[in-house]
């Protein structure tokens, strides 16, 4: 929906958002308790804005408010189930016993512990999704790719906080963008999600050594069986099979590929379910593609791929890997009602 739509709501409906990931323009002012990024990226199909909003069920049938907060950079909202949450951090320097490490690294670390430590506070025990945003992912300082210093930033949080377990990693993206702070958007909850691997993929935090000194710490999905139904949220995927990047300078191949890896993931999903319950026609996506005049090849292979509707946003943004054109990422619900 627009940006404005979101304060074009009745209160009633404005009560109800947790939050939002926005893909804007330019900046706009967001007075408001309702946490949201605002990414400044161009939308590939037609809109000046779009945006993903996250809504409580809850809220909708009960007198009680949602509750808002800040902690440190972090602002938040959340019901009885959900903490939605985001934050905004520009890259500077720690204090000189440290300046030898790349301010990204050192800013995602700081990111991710103030993440961790409202998750203690609030008594949000587990992260089901992460969204990650920064300038020139593919740039090279301090010897190192900046998506790998994020990757050891986050990694170090990791550790350093007690949340490595490989079967409760969240799902999450990490795109490229002209420029802007370190940005990140989060969903917390209180019950256990399952973690759900590509059978076609090695795991991401088994990458070898040469994919950087820390490997990146993330599931390529996660199931939430919630009350009233299940969803699945889909790390960014991309033409990867085992750890290696396939079909280099062919978008089509790879926007394959990806398609491949997302049936994939969703195959599990299910076969971890016990039941067909999700399938690709009932899914949104998130679609970032590197060049935008790959645009009508990457939208025509999905059409053709998935057929129907297809229920997408199309951004233009960097990916992790310099070869990749595109990366998706997906929710799917299985609900008796959509959002």
């Amino acid at each position: 929906m627009p940006f404005s739509g979101i304060f074009k709501r009745s209160q009633l409906q404005q009560k109800c958002i947790l939050g939002a990931v926005c893909f804007v323009e330019s900046s706009t002012d967001s007075n408001t308790e309702i946490p949201m990024i605002q990414i400044h990226a161009p939308i590939l199909d037609g809109a000046d804005v779009a945006c993903e909003i996250w809504l409580s069920h809850t809220a909708l049938s009960s007198d009680k408010p949602l509750g808002h907060g800040h902690h440190g950079a972090i602002q938040y909202r959340y019901s009885d189930e959900f903490l939605f949450g985001v934050l905004s951090l520009p890259e500077s320097a720690l204090p000189q016993a440290r300046a030898v490490t790349a301010p990204l690294q050192q800013t995602t670390e700081s990111a991710y512990r103030q993440i961790f430590a409202l998750m203690d506070a609030l008594d949000y025990p587990h992260a089901y999704r992460f969204w990650n945003y920064m300038a020139d992912i593919n740039g090279i300082s301090h010897e190192l790719e900046r998506y790998r210093q994020f990757n050891v930033g986050r990694k170090d949080a990791f550790l350093a906080c007690g949340r490595e377990a490989s079967d409760q990693l969240p799902a999450a993206c990490a795109l490229g963008l002209a420029d802007g702070p370190l940005t990140i958007a989060f969903l917390l909850g209180r019950k256990a999600p399952i973690a759900i691997e590509n059978p076609r993929q090695v795991s991401a935090y088994e990458y070898p050594e040469a994919y950087g000194p820390r490997t990146p710490n993330f599931s390529r999905a996660t199931l939430l069986r919630a009350e009233q139904d299940d969803l699945l949220f889909i790390s960014g995927t991309a033409s990867i099979v085992g750890h290696q990047s396939l079909h280099a300078s062919d978008v089509v191949a790879q926007t394959k590929e990806t398609l491949a890896n997302l049936d994939a993931v969703i195959a599990e999903a299910n076969r971890t379910l016990g039941e067909q319950t999700f399938d690709l026609q009932h899914i949104f996506f998130k679609v970032y593609i590197r060049h935008a005049t790959d645009l009508s090849l990457v939208r025509n292979e999905i059409q053709r791929h998935i057929g129907g509707t297809i229920k997408a946003v199309f951004v233009q943004a960097d990916i992790c890997r310099r070869e990749l054109l595109l990366e998706i990422e997906a929710t799917a619900w299985h609900l008796s009602e959509r959002l």
